[in-house]
């Protein structure tokens, strides 16, 4: 049985986080870890050995009511807590974390932006910088909802390593969506052939093979790289996806078509799931 990080500052977005992870835990035989992190900002007696710090004390006891509450709803729930010293997103960058935790499941604000939930940290920073994939759960995600999930691809195998690492959250009951951009402009006679070799190889590696494709020109962007992550977005609703999934390495079609402020874009209009996996 592998855990899902999950960091928790007892707002709503952090609570929504924790009960959707409670939902892909219960189906997918995983544990959960409650996560909270004091930071200089929130623990002014970090350095007072004889002090306690009361917003401590007050974080234990929100601790211990969240977990009632998650027990309550999902009675053979295994959770455990833990609490830290530190900004997340270097927390996340250790090497005990990786071998420990398989996914981080976090809170974000939705389409009021990804800025952050957790005092001390930037949002953004921490899908950069972990070392694990990053589950971001938008606010309105209160039910686990998983039966299309959307790939952006560019036929790269880390994009095939993302939706493996996936899998152990979602299953492979699932329809796969994957969205190319023809950024290249290649014919479509010969783009088809790509496809559908590719989606062979996703067969054959995942066993997945409920798949369609759907390919966007850059065109459809209004000719402007900024009005790429919008246009995602409306593929997102129009194909009615549940949860999409980014590969996040420099050397991947996500960097190539993005700019770092596009990334960042498409991260802060977050309306679904979205699991950024993470390739070396």
């Amino acid at each position: 049985m592998s855990k899902l990080l999950i960091p928790v500052d007892y707002s709503e977005n952090a609570r929504v986080a924790a009960f959707y992870a409670a939902q892909v835990a219960t189906v997918s035989n995983h544990e959960i870890t409650l996560f909270h992190s004091f930071t200089s900002h929130t623990n002014k007696f970090a350095n007072a050995k004889h002090l306690v710090d009361p917003t401590e004390v007050e974080a234990h006891q929100k601790m211990e009511k969240l977990v009632a509450e998650l027990l309550q709803e999902y009675p053979s729930l295994k959770i455990s807590t833990l609490f830290d010293n530190g900004i997340l997103a270097e927390t996340l960058q250790k090497q005990e974390i990786k071998e420990t935790y398989q996914t981080v499941i976090m809170g974000t604000k939705g389409v009021t932006g990804l800025e952050s939930v957790l005092i001390g940290s930037n949002a953004y920073d921490v899908i950069k910088e972990s070392k694990i994939p990053v589950l971001a759960v938008p606010k309105n995600a209160i039910k686990l909802e998983k039966d299309t999930i959307g790939l952006l691809t560019n036929f790269k195998p880390g994009e095939l390593e993302v939706l493996k690492q996936a899998i152990p959250l979602y299953g492979k009951d699932f329809h796969l969506q994957l969205i190319h951009i023809n950024n290249k402009d290649l014919e479509i006679k010969l783009l088809g052939k790509k496809l559908e070799d590719w989606i062979e190889e996703i067969i054959s590696e995942t066993g997945i093979e409920d798949i369609s494709y759907i390919v966007k020109s850059p065109s459809y962007f209004a000719g402007s790289r900024e009005h790429i992550a919008n246009g995602i977005h409306t593929i997102i609703r129009d194909e009615d996806i549940d949860v999409i999934l980014i590969t996040k390495s420099r050397k991947t079609f996500f960097q190539n078509i993005f700019t770092e402020n596009i990334v960042k874009h498409l991260a802060f209009e977050i309306e679904v799931p979205n699991f950024f996996g993470r390739v070396e």
